[in-house]
């Protein structure tokens, strides 16, 4: 029994099946259209070769059927060529005109060359059927080379195409079309045109059922990977239904058609409960189906038209709603199309915008400084209370004025005017200027003044500013200056740190001098507790928990405390906080925060001025006399003695008017250093005024004074031999002696002694 007529009506079959599936998941996507014209040509082939190889066939019969399936295997290679640069989105190519008349032409001259004897010759009959025998033609060979060419041409585009995608899904696609395809070439390439060419006819040509192989392989990519299937009426139906927008299709009436998938969320109904209701289902506005029926037959659209959307459960979300009128094709209505935004989440946007700005509002008006905006032509746009105040006028009055209006030096005003000027062009900001600044009322005081770009949308619209009275800065500048020459200034106030807590302490928002001094940025302590402990040392959470209940029940305070950095340093802060009111409901709280290194070291060093002279940086009067005071009761306790020496420079007058007082100023110096070189690091140098010097000698008697003069002398004669001045350096001593069992005062004890110093300065005089 020959099997091969049925083997080819079985492939006839699978080609004409897979032609009707293509075409089914879309006649009108040109992929499609294509991939089933190869498939008909495969089709046309295999017809055939049900006849074919039939022995009872006539001769002419198979002839005929030959002549007709050369329409299938003549053209299948363009067909093929074709696909490939639509699948591989060879735009360029496939919207040129020449390109269609080249892949066409060949197939269509190869057509009629079969028909007018040029390329099959003969055909033998064999046991299995009638066999193809080519003619010696040139023709044959240049069908071989069209088919050779365009089929290879045309895997190549789909292997490189799979290397150069990134999507996946083609990759796959690509793989499996490019290698089903090869199979199909090299089994239809040796049945039926090398064993052909070699004459052996024991192999029936099975060219069009090893296609087979191929055509399973683009169906394969069909189905598993969706091949084709993306259409643009799949795309708008898929957009439709994902879309986040709620879409409602109206009848002529006014009732609802249809709805996607997020009208059904929105609104809590389910699709059979819409269908045929009223719009107004969903509104509650006075006649608003008849508005919206009324502009849909005028072909009036609604632009985002802000409604209150009504659910089943009767909860009210707001919306903006659009429509327009869907024109049938006589041009009259056919119906409305609407599209609803949720604007829930723009609302609640729109409200913390609001209280962003009341926050912002009550965090100037509540700040002593001058805050201001102003435009590029640097008039003022806002200003806080406390400007406004400096001023003499309310805030609305300041509303487009200039600095010329309120600083009554004109020469102030135009470096004011030049300074906004200059920042708006240069984007660069002007940091605490501090200036004298005379108001038109003749007020005049010291202002530090910081000015920085205002930016809107990445454009600079104009500045910002914030004054700040610095009178009392001036003033402890100038008092240290006159007492302390080498101080310029104590220190510089640092900018304020700001956190937004709200009533539980959770931080909302800070400003950049707090991520500056703390290392923290918004986004990693948003949300977060401001007692967790990242910014409080161990054991000051627990402090910083009372200071917020203080803040709430008492509205503000104020308080210096040790707060701790990211990077785990420890620095000293004053920290006040005080109460967000916004509609007299307490919102928040904000903490302020001023790092007070300076200010600690600054007291610290004044402290030092205070018990060391600044000349000679031994113990100062006072703190000399206090260090005497705590030894005699020490002494007192232990029963040990103290010796007292009471010093001056000898003709340190004559010393001073002679070679100046900057030469003066250096033997004081010089005498403190032979002091500290001899004396023991118990013993104390105070210096008492002028030339005049208290040495204490803790635990020593009169028999330690020899030793010591002798220490002095022998450190005095290298001193003024190192100076080799004019003048030599020597001092006047005098003594006294605290005796635990004769107890004397600390006055009586300096007096002796200052009596022995004249008595010994006498003594030298008359030596001379």
């Amino acid at each position: 029994m020959n099997i091969l007529p049925f083997l080819h009506f079985f492939a006839f079959l699978v080609y004409c099946y897979l032609i009707a599936f293509v075409l089914w998941k879309d006649p009108k996507f040109s992929l499609n259209r294509v991939c089933a014209a190869l498939l008909a040509c495969f089709a046309v082939w295999s017809f055939r070769f049900i006849f074919i190889y039939n022995p009872n066939t006539a001769k002419d019969t198979a002839i005929l059927f030959d002549n007709i399936s050369s329409i299938g295997w003549a053209s299948f290679a363009s067909f093929f060529l074709w696909f490939s640069l639509i699948f591989t989105e060879k735009k360029k190519i496939l919207k040129s005109k020449l390109f269609y008349l080249f892949i066409f032409i060949l197939p269509l001259l190869f057509i009629y060359k079969q028909w007018t004897g040029f390329l099959t010759a003969d055909y033998i009959k064999q046991p299995w059927g009638w066999a193809d025998v080519w003619s010696d033609s040139i023709w044959v060979y240049l069908f071989y080379l069209y088919y050779l060419s365009f089929i290879p041409i045309g895997l190549y585009l789909i292997l490189n195409f799979r290397r150069k995608t990134e999507e996946s899904l083609k990759k796959k696609q690509a793989r499996i079309i490019f290698t089903t395809g090869v199979i199909a070439l090299i089994l239809g390439s040796l049945t039926n045109v090398v064993l052909l060419e070699l004459n052996i006819y024991t192999i029936p040509p099975l060219a069009n059922v090893t296609t087979l192989i191929w055509a399973f392989g683009i169906v394969y990519a069909i189905v598993k990977y969706k091949l084709m299937v993306i259409t643009p009426v799949a795309v708008a139906d898929n957009i439709i239904s994902t879309m986040a927008d709620s879409l409602i299709l109206l009848d002529r009436q006014g009732n609802i058609v249809s709805v996607n998938k997020a009208t059904l969320d929105l609104s809590g109904y389910g699709k059979d409960e819409l269908e045929g209701k009223s719009i107004e289902i969903f509104f509650a506005e006075k006649n608003f189906k008849n508005i919206l029926l009324d502009k849909a037959i005028k072909k009036e659209a609604i632009r985002n038209y802000e409604l209150n959307f009504k659910t089943k459960t009767g909860d009210v979300i707001p919306v903006l709603f659009s429509s327009s009128t869907m024109m049938d094709e006589a041009g009259g209505m056919a119906g409305i199309v609407c599209i609803l935004r949720n604007i829930t989440e723009r609302k609640r946007m729109e409200e913390v915008l609001t209280q962003e700005y009341n926050l912002l509002q009550t965090l100037m008006d509540n700040i002593p400084d001058s805050i201001y905006f102003k435009d590029k032509k640097n008039r003022f746009v806002r200003v806080n209370k406390a400007k406004a105040k400096h001023s003499n006028i309310t805030p609305e009055e300041m509303i487009g004025k200039t600095d010329f209006d309120f600083i009554l030096e004109e020469k102030r005003a135009k470096e004011a005017f030049a300074d906004d000027t200059r920042i708006v062009e240069s984007g660069k900001p002007l940091i605490d200027k501090v200036e004298k600044i005379t108001r038109l009322d003749g007020r005049s005081f010291w202002a530090s003044t910081t000015k920085i770009p205002w930016y809107e949308e990445g454009k600079i619209i104009g500045t910002m500013g914030i004054t700040r009275n610095v009178n009392e800065r001036k003033q402890a500048e100038e008092a240290i200056r006159k007492s302390h020459q080498e101080f310029v200034s104590l220190f510089k106030s640092s900018p304020e740190a700001l956190v937004y807590l709200d009533k539980k302490g959770n931080i909302l928002d800070l400003n950049p001098r707090f991520t500056e001094l703390f290392g923290y940025t918004l986004e990693e302590v948003k949300g977060r507790n401001i007692n967790e402990g990242f910014i409080h040392p161990p054991g000051n959470i627990e402090e910083g928990e009372k200071l917020d209940e203080i803040v709430l029940s008492e509205g503000y305070f104020n308080y210096e405390s040790i707060r701790k950095k990211k990077d785990g340093t420890l620095f000293p802060v004053s920290i006040s906080g005080s109460n967000i009111v916004i509609d007299g409901k307490v919102k928040g709280l904000i903490g302020t925060y001023i790092d007070i290194s300076e200010r600690k070291k600054m007291e610290q060093e004044l402290q030092r001025l205070a018990y060391y002279d600044i000349l000679t940086n031994c113990c100062s009067r006072g703190y000399g006399l206090a260090l005497l005071e705590q030894q005699i009761k020490t002494a007192k306790r232990k029963k040990t003695p103290i010796l007292l020496l009471y010093l001056d420079v000898d003709d340190f007058k004559y010393i001073n008017d002679t070679f100046g007082h900057q030469e003066g100023d250096k033997v004081l110096k010089e005498a403190v250093k032979l002091f500290k070189s001899t004396l023991r690091e118990v013993d104390i140098i105070c210096r008492l005024g002028g030339d005049e010097f208290l040495l204490i000698f803790p635990e020593s008697s009169l028999n330690d004074v020899p030793l010591i003069r002798e220490r002095l002398n022998k450190n005095l004669k290298k001193l003024n031999q190192k100076l080799a001045k004019s003048y030599k350096i020597d001092f006047s001593i005098g003594l006294s002696y605290y005796n635990p069992s004769n107890p004397l005062s600390i006055d009586e004890l300096i007096r002796i002694a200052d009596k022995n110093m004249y008595k010994d300065k006498k003594s030298k005089k008359k030596g001379r």
